[in-house]
């Protein structure tokens, strides 16, 4: 047999699981969404980079562009002398400026040129730019990146710098020749200026071969490779797209996203460190596993002092526990599946009538009446099966004989496996509370002086009687009963002997009709007979409704011995026979009401009956 603690261990080691688990699960799921943001702030700088760089080369477009259209006549053969100084660069366009324009010739002679240009500058037939400018088909701009000798005015000759040009047609289509720019590369950096890459973020310019045109920040040394990521990323993406790789130049494990330019034939890269991106999770991943440590030696702890505490707990709740059952006013009775009973408390004790040595091991059929004698077997065949009861009324048999009403709940006892040992039967005495039901429903339809059906009840079966004459098509009467110096009665012999008389008037009635005709008292001295099932010969049932009035008013005015004096009393009576009736019932009762009260107007003898 396993020792008890192994089994509370269950509680804590499944907690400390779903600790663990549970920390795991949100150390992932933070990494995830870590990355995905990441990626997301990656792909905003490289959209926000891509735009930049292509609105600045659309910029520059336009001001060659606007140079070609200004100073086009220097290539109609005329105008300003080969190497001529006449330009002037726009001092400064979006967030770069230009450091030279010049305006070339169909040959590659410079034509014009700003005074930054080198002078030697003077024939650019052979340069890179100017054979893609003159093959552009549709004379769009042209970049061109590459060292260009005899570069601008303080830079080292074969320095790296961009290069934008454009060629200029006539309306025919025929070359003039080529209008071109420079920029370098610091220049050119200042698009980076303002824009948070992160402690080792990093960006670049790539051609459309991915060659390294401009790095982010700048570096000493060998000029930036092409990772592999880039090159597999780019073959499946050529627009756009994202990968993870070390960068070529200081090795930093970046998670890079790609544009490129818009109408223009280079990329832009932009790298974040995952070291700066992941920084945050790091933190995070600290705290949760702090929290988890603390949350499993807390479970620990607990689980500790719940093994010291237990045995004592368990004590102190068994005491408890039989205080409470001895104590209790209720039957609390246990008994064997085979129904003999096992424990037997005070409450059963005083509400049957045996003590616990009279009960301890009989049956509980000994306390079944007769005609119950098998309801132990089905109540017990329940259990079985699971099932429990509630509120469940009967009656038992007391030791005296005498039967009382209980309320039980029977309920199955489980042993340490979860199986059914047993059964549970509290029994509650509900004796006064049934007797209590029956006052209630008593003074709910009865008047509570005479004990007649009152108004409520009288309604009921007037309906009931409508009901029944209309599928028999049988005559029902309703004869409406009013006192005849009953006031006088009642105001000079108190209401006591009033009282007694209606109670008397309404047991004279009751013996005037047929059993099931029904004897109800309104209120006051106001009584109504219902008379059902007269027939379906509208005579007979008159003269039958007639002979009932005969007995009822010779019935009423017999002498009356309140008190020790003799008193008379006369009705009158209101009649209303019906055949079935469309009418509601309380209607019907205010036809015969109104009869009566014909009867009293005309002040005909007492025996003088209105029928309506």
């Amino acid at each position: 047999m396993l020792p008890p603690w192994l089994g509370q261990a269950v509680g804590p080691v499944l907690v400390i699981v779903l600790v663990l688990a549970l920390a795991v699960l949100a150390v992932a799921t933070d990494h995830v969404r870590s990355r995905e943001r990441a990626l997301v702030g990656t792909q905003n700088l490289a959209r926000l980079i891509e735009a930049q760089l292509s609105d600045n080369f659309d910029k520059i477009d336009i001001y060659l562009q606007l140079v070609a259209l200004r100073h086009g006549s220097v290539l109609q053969g005329g105008g300003a002398d080969p190497g001529g100084t006449g330009l002037q660069v726009q001092p400064r366009m979006a967030r770069v400026a230009l450091d030279d324009v010049a305006i070339a010739d169909a040959d590659g002679a410079v034509r014009l040129r700003t005074a930054s240009l080198p002078a030697p500058l003077a024939q650019v037939g052979a340069q890179e730019f100017f054979r893609r400018a003159v093959a552009e088909p549709r004379g769009a701009l042209v970049v061109v990146v590459g060292p260009v000798p005899g570069g601008p005015a303080g830079a080292q000759d074969g320095a790296s710098r961009i290069v934008f040009a454009r060629a200029v047609r006539d309306a025919r289509g025929t070359l003039r020749g080529v209008v071109f720019a420079g920029m370098s590369g610091a220049q050119f950096d200042q698009l980076f200026e303002g824009i948070d890459f992160g402690v080792h973020g990093a960006a670049s310019l790539r051609t459309e071969d991915l060659q390294a045109v401009h790095y982010h920040p700048a570096t000493q040394g060998a000029p930036a490779g092409v990772s592999d990521g880039l090159r597999r990323a780019v073959r499946v993406a050529p627009a756009q797209g994202s990968y993870e790789a070390a960068g070529t130049v200081d090795g930093h494990q970046r998670l890079n996203a790609y544009r490129r330019l818009r109408d223009h034939p280079f990329y832009v890269v932009v790298g974040q460190s995952m070291q700066d991106a992941m920084a945050g999770w790091r933190a995070n991943t600290l705290m949760v596993a702090a929290l988890a440590a603390l949350t499993i030696v807390l479970t620990l702890w607990a689980w500790l002092m719940l093994v010291r505490s237990s045995r004592r707990q368990l004590r102190a709740l068994h005491n408890r526990f039989e205080a409470i059952v001895q104590s209790s006013s209720d039957s609390i009775v246990s008994k064997t599946l085979q129904g003999h009973i096992t424990t037997w408390n005070r409450g059963a004790q005083q509400m049957f009538g045996y003590t616990e040595a009279e009960m301890r091991g009989q049956s509980a059929v000994r306390l079944a009446p007769t005609d119950r004698q098998g309801e132990d077997a089905a109540l017990i065949a329940r259990v079985r099966r699971g099932e429990s009861l509630q509120d469940y009324e009967t009656q038992r048999l007391r030791k005296d004989g005498t039967l009382i009403d209980v309320s039980m709940a029977v309920s199955p006892v489980l042993d340490a496996r979860g199986r059914i040992a047993g059964i549970s039967v509290i029994a509650r005495d509900i004796s006064r509370h049934k007797a209590m039901e029956v006052e209630i429903r008593s003074m709910a339809f009865n008047d509570p002086l005479t004990r007649l059906p009152n108004r409520r009840l009288l309604m009921d079966r007037l309906r009931q009687a409508q009901l029944s004459s209309s599928r028999q098509r049988s005559y029902f009467g309703v004869l409406f009963i009013d006192l005849d110096g009953f006031k006088r009665i009642n105001d000079s012999f108190g209401h006591e002997a009033g009282d007694q008389m209606l109670i008397e008037v309404g047991r004279r009635l009751q013996a005037a009709v047929r059993q099931h005709d029904t004897v109800a008292r309104l209120g006051g001295d106001e009584f109504v007979v219902l008379l059902e099932e007269l027939g379906v010969d509208e005579k007979t049932a008159a003269d039958h409704v007639n002979t009932v009035a005969d007995k009822i008013l010779d019935a009423i005015e017999r002498n009356y011995h309140l008190r020790g004096e003799t008193h008379r009393c006369s009705a009158s009576i209101g009649i209303r026979l019906l055949v079935g009736s469309q009418e509601s019932p309380e209607q019907v009762l205010m036809d015969a009401d109104a009869a009566m009260y014909s009867v009293k107007r005309q002040r005909r003898a007492l025996r003088t009956f209105a029928f309506e």
